[in-house]
């Protein structure tokens, strides 16, 4: 597998991460339901889970050292996104929590708490995938060093990192028209000129 392919895989499991970790959570909780150990390690495995996306997330800004800035801002983007739906859900389990703690004291503070850690730590590891477009776009001039810091610090906030998942790449993909245009504009090689001057095709085999 190439570092195109495997920067790739990697975008595709950081969007899906929170869900799948979720996912496991659910099957295990069911599968080994009259098993103490499984409660007494959650916070165990959640800690694995947690360190295992950090190294991750670092791997994909070490293979991306030499990819596209605009593809990076994309799959930046592409991640924030992703992750909107499970921020909602995370908000409706705390605000469900305040209804039941009418009833079962306690349960407020405890489900307040897990919400703020996982989101907090799904920010840190989709934030470096963020950090990785803008390590590329200062590499390759297409960020500004006040640029680069507003968005990197910005990556890792909650709400404003989507926001500015969305700027970095439509930056990307101005800066990229911009180039572009910026060419055929150019005049034309010397050699292109014909006698007298004048702009025309040169002929095959010139």
């Amino acid at each position: 597998m190439n570092a195109k392919h495997s920067i790739t895989a990697l975008t595709v499991f950081e969007a899906a991460q929170p869900y799948v970790f979720w996912l496991m959570f659910s099957v295990c909780a069911h599968v080994f339901e009259d098993a103490d150990w499984f409660s007494d390690n959650l916070p165990l495995i959640a800690t694995v889970w947690v360190l295992a996306t950090g190294i991750i997330g670092a791997l994909y800004i070490w293979l991306s050292w030499n990819s596209e800035f605009r593809s990076l801002a994309r799959n930046a983007m592409i991640i924030k996104l992703a992750h909107i739906p499970y921020y909602l859900l995370v908000f409706a389990c705390a605000a469900l929590s305040i209804i039941l703690s009418l009833k079962i004291p306690f349960i407020t503070v405890a489900v307040w708490a897990f919400c703020f850690i996982a989101d907090a730590t799904l920010i840190v590891t989709s934030g470096l995938y963020e950090l990785a477009a803008v390590i590329v776009g200062v590499r390759y001039g297409r960020l500004t060093p006040v640029q680069s810091v507003m968005y990197g610090i910005a990556g890792f906030l909650f709400c404003v990192d989507v926001v500015t998942a969305i700027i970095l790449f439509a930056q990307s993909r101005r800066e990229l028209v911009m180039s572009v245009g910026a060419r055929a504009m150019q005049p034309p090689a010397a050699g292109s000129y014909g006698p007298g001057g004048t702009y025309g095709p040169r002929p095959m085999g010139a």
